[in-house]
């Protein structure tokens, strides 16, 4: 049943259920209507419906879910989040790290918490404690290591779940990490400022992180991987375990790379464009001509990393410059294909798309703009093409390092000056 999470009486009839058992209903209550409606529908799809259901604004909480689980479990004797994919359980699987970086993540908070009630209780008896805080800031810095894991989840995991229709999922699991962000950035900088800070106010603000993370590992747990597990196959997964290195891992380090043992070798497919061909054939390129090899050779030896999105909005190339974890945008085939309004968050949504209209519509030829990075100064610009007959052919994104320029010599400022 695909499009069950589209069915709109599905959808209320999951809701009601839900509500009911949020204001006091016992499982046994709603057994009978659940067999009802939801006895022949596929579990990855209940539990779709359930995260719109309780990401919704009708008031439901995570702990209604927990109480659907045990609905499941009841009547049909097996849990909801049983899903198997034999691969999942070999050592140095992306799920195997997924799931590792989030026990970690839960013994983390638990030993950051237990630091917390150590500065109060010495807080309470006037005692100066510099070491227990020092062990909290560098605990809740490491901590920070989790917007690898959030980065690899957006990067990797979503692209191939909108490529199996499903966009609500990744929409709001991801606003709800740029909440958990923005949060983190907060506790982070009143722990940089806590001797200027009341112990009350840092306590209260690490709370709400704290709470909101623990909900992204539950959902994590309880939505995310059982639908990848359910739809991802084996080339999927290897794509994710191929690229994550490029986003990095969080608190761990995994042991060992997963190797897959295939029992037949994969027939190579013909390439699509002749390696011969692609050596000797010249095809006209601006003021020239070159073979689709050099074209390919010189576009990946620019000083610039490169972007390319059609006319349909569709990214659809990027130079393949240095390895995707040298790169000042980090990008991967595995977005290849993607929307490029889905590559960005839902925050950006507004922005990213009146900057596509205005580059579309002529409004703005280009757009620039700087950033710092890892102490380097960045400098991106997003160009509108189209061709001799003015029709859009899309938007080309170029990327420079430009502190190469900053740290330019005393003497040759002073001549640029001079020729000015």
């Amino acid at each position: 049943m695909a499009d069950a999470q589209f069915n709109t009486k599905l959808n209320n009839a999951l809701q009601d259920i839900l509500l009911r058992l949020h204001h006091g209903a016992s499982p046994e209550e709603v057994q009978a209507d659940f067999h009802r409606y939801f006895q022949d529908v596929d579990t990855v799809d209940i539990l779709l419906i359930a995260h719109e259901c309780i990401n919704g604004d009708a008031g439901l909480t995570l702990r209604d879910m927990e109480k659907l689980l045990s609905v499941y479990s009841s009547l049909y004797g097996r849990s909801m989040l049983d899903i198997h994919a034999s691969e999942a359980h070999q050592p140095g699987h992306p799920v195997q790290i997924f799931q590792a970086e989030n026990q970690a993540f839960q013994a983390a908070l638990s030993s950051i918490q237990d630091l917390f009630q150590t500065l109060e209780d010495n807080h309470k008896r006037w005692v100066r404690d510099e070491r227990t805080v020092e062990e909290l800031k560098e605990l809740i810095f490491r901590l920070g290591q989790f917007v690898n894991h959030y980065d690899r989840k957006e990067k990797l995991f979503f692209p191939i779940l909108e490529r199996h229709g499903y966009f609500m999922l990744t929409r709001t699991m991801w606003a709800n990490d740029d909440r958990i962000r923005n949060l983190y950035k907060g506790i982070k900088s009143m722990l940089e400022r806590i001797s200027d800070i009341e112990f009350k106010h840092i306590k209260k603000t690490y709370a709400l992180f704290s709470r909101q993370f623990k909900d992204m590992i539950y959902q994590e747990e309880t939505f995310l991987l059982p639908v990848v597990l359910a739809y991802f196959k084996e080339d999927d997964w290897l794509a994710i375990a191929k690229e994550s290195e490029a986003f990095g891992y969080a608190m761990i380090e995994p042991e060992e790379d997963w190797i897959v043992k295939r029992e037949h070798a994969v027939e190579k497919k013909d390439s699509p464009i002749d390696e011969a061909s692609m050596a000797t054939k010249h095809i006209p390129f601006g003021g020239g001509f070159l073979t689709i090899k050099e074209a390919n050779h010189i576009l990946n030896n620019l000083p610039v990393e490169i972007t390319f999105v059609d006319k349909h909005g569709v990214f659809k190339y990027f130079n393949d410059k240095v390895t995707a974890s040298e790169m000042m945008f980090v990008r991967t085939p595995s977005s290849i294909g993607r929307n490029i309004l889905n590559c960005h968050p839902p925050k950006s949504m507004k922005k990213v798309r009146r900057l596509i209209h205005d580059l579309q519509t002529k409004r703005r030829m280009s757009e620039s703009m700087w950033f710092k990075k890892d102490g380097r100064y960045v400098h991106i610009t997003y160009k509108a093409l189209f061709d001799e007959h003015g029709e859009y052919l899309g938007i080309l994104e170029y990327v420079q390092d430009i502190q190469p320029f900053l740290e330019l010599p005393r003497e040759v400022k002073k001549e640029l000056r001079q020729l000015d």
